[in-house]
């Protein structure tokens, strides 16, 4: 696997522009084996001053203690991950290192905020003399021009910099820059050292088995209970991307450029523009809306499933995205005072207030089926036998605080129903029951399904069907 695919696998672990601290894994020995191959090649291309001899040494004598981390990113980096990590020499010259993990997938500290935080902790600790020096490894744009900056967009990695800093002595960084090209990594070494002392580098082997990473802080969600009771809490890389492969289908949303079609609907709703005929043509369709957002905090949009279905539902919990500005969230609470819902509420910038002081509201449900297939089993792992009319919905484990869910659920009705202005964008309205009820509309919302994400051909009335979906939801009118 070449490191573009690794960029791909970053991006789609990411979801949003800021390059998260993740959790860490150890990589395995040969891999670091793989790094020494590849860049033995290219260490002899760095010049070898002879004149800074000395400088280059005094430098790498004190630099050397840190050998292993620095073999450390470079496989992390060779397994897709650019997690910023760390590493401090104790007061009796023992080596330690230091990351942050996540503890929840709702969450992810952004590589500035994860690089500023290490810095603070270190340098408090290095004036507390509980430690002698450190370092602080991470992706950076740097390619020998004095750019350190951390490298958050794909185009932007261009070394594995080094932030350093030893009692008594000024702050410090170097790095190593890389070249991507064709798949391939290949390592500059560090301009500073020699020729020899970039081998010694990158020849370090790691020992099996050890823990190099003896510290680690957890990173936790914000979390707090407002005075309505509501527990709000944060998360900062989820977006919308699932949601509007739902609607344009999932192969067709990841061959067509429809990012740039969503972007050109958000600017063309933002201008009264009087060559445009009939704007909402272009945003408002039969059975499913675009609805668009604009305000000085966030400018987005988002497909709405139109529905007259409702629902008595109490808010117990809300997580507002952070990365969307707080205007973005997922509600969560009971529904008809029995069973539970979570929801992405498509009103939440507009009705933010009630949403966060009033508990108790009567909502529009709606959903975006991500996947769906006729249901043929109707017995449990255990061998216990379901009868024909059972239905059931559960979280999803693959998309967790998404408001998704995987489901068994009967076809009511359904109707066939086309978006974009050309009507090339075909699918269906599903009423689809979720729970079995005396109560024929107890939990029957009403779903749309892009026929590219059926698993079969043809739909009837009352067929027993399975997949997954995205619940969504508004205050009601």
């Amino acid at each position: 696997m070449g490191i573009f695919d690794f960029f791909k696998k970053k991006d789609n672990r990411q979801g949003n522009v800021n390059t998260p601290v993740q959790q860490y894994e150890m990589p395995e020995e040969k891999e670091v084996e793989t790094v020494v191959e590849e860049v033995v090649e290219t260490i002899s291309e760095i010049p070898v001053q002879s004149t800074q001899e000395n400088k280059v040494s005094e430098a790498y004598e004190k630099l050397k203690i840190y050998n292993e981390y620095i073999v450390h990113s470079i496989a992390l980096q060779l397994r897709g991950e650019y997690t910023p990590i760390s590493a401090f020499e104790k007061e009796n010259g023992e080596v330690e290192g230091f990351v942050y993990m996540v503890t929840e997938d709702a969450y992810a500290l952004p590589i500035y905020e994860g690089i500023r935080k290490m810095e603070e902790k270190f340098e408090n600790e290095l004036q507390e003399g509980k430690i002698k020096s450190y370092v602080i490894l991470y992706h950076s744009q740097f390619d020998n021009n004095g750019n350190h900056n951390p490298a958050t967009r794909e185009e932007e990695f261009k070394a594995i910099s080094l932030a350093y800093h030893f009692k008594g002595e000024d702050k410090a960084q170097t790095g190593i820059p890389y070249i991507l090209e064709n798949g391939n990594i290949s390592y500059k070494g560090f301009a500073e050292f020699s020729h020899d002392e970039n081998n010694e580098i990158m020849n370090t082997q790691l020992i099996d088995g050890k823990n190099y990473f003896q510290n680690v802080e957890g990173i936790k969600a914000p979390e707090m209970t407002n005075e309505a009771g509501i527990i709000i809490r944060k998360s900062n890389v989820h977006n919308l991307v699932n949601t509007w492969s739902g609607i344009f289908g999932h192969t067709n949303f990841q061959s067509k450029d429809y990012s740039n079609y969503l972007q050109t609907l958000l600017l063309q709703s933002t201008v009264n523009d009087p060559s445009i005929e009939n704007p909402t043509s272009k945003t408002d369709f039969k059975d499913v809306k675009f609805k668009t957002v604009l305000t000085e905090e966030l400018s987005t949009i988002y497909p709405e499933v139109k529905t007259e279905y409702t629902l008595d539902f109490e808010t117990r919990s809300i997580r507002e995205w952070e990365n969307a500005g707080d205007l973005e969230a997922i509600v969560a609470g009971p529904a008809r005072e029995t069973f539970g819902v979570w929801y992405f509420a498509t009103d939440y910038a507009e009705n933010k207030n009630t949403y966060l002081t009033q508990p108790h509201l009567k909502i529009n449900l709606s959903g975006i089926v991500f996947i769906l297939d006729v249901q043929q089993n109707f017995d449990l792992a255990d061998g216990t036998k379901m009868s024909e009319d059972f239905t059931t919905y559960a979280p999803s484990n693959d998309l967790p605080n998404y408001a998704c869910f995987d489901f068994i659920g009967t076809v009511v009705d359904f109707k066939e129903t086309e978006l974009l202005e050309d009507g090339s964008l075909k699918g269906y309205i599903l009423k689809l029951k979720l729970i079995t009820h005396e109560m024929e509309d107890f939990f029957t919302i009403d779903a749309f399904v892009n026929k590219e994400n059926m698993r079969f051909e043809t739909l009837t009335k009352g067929m027993k069907v399975t997949g997954a979906l995205q619940l969504q939801g508004k205050i009601a009118e």
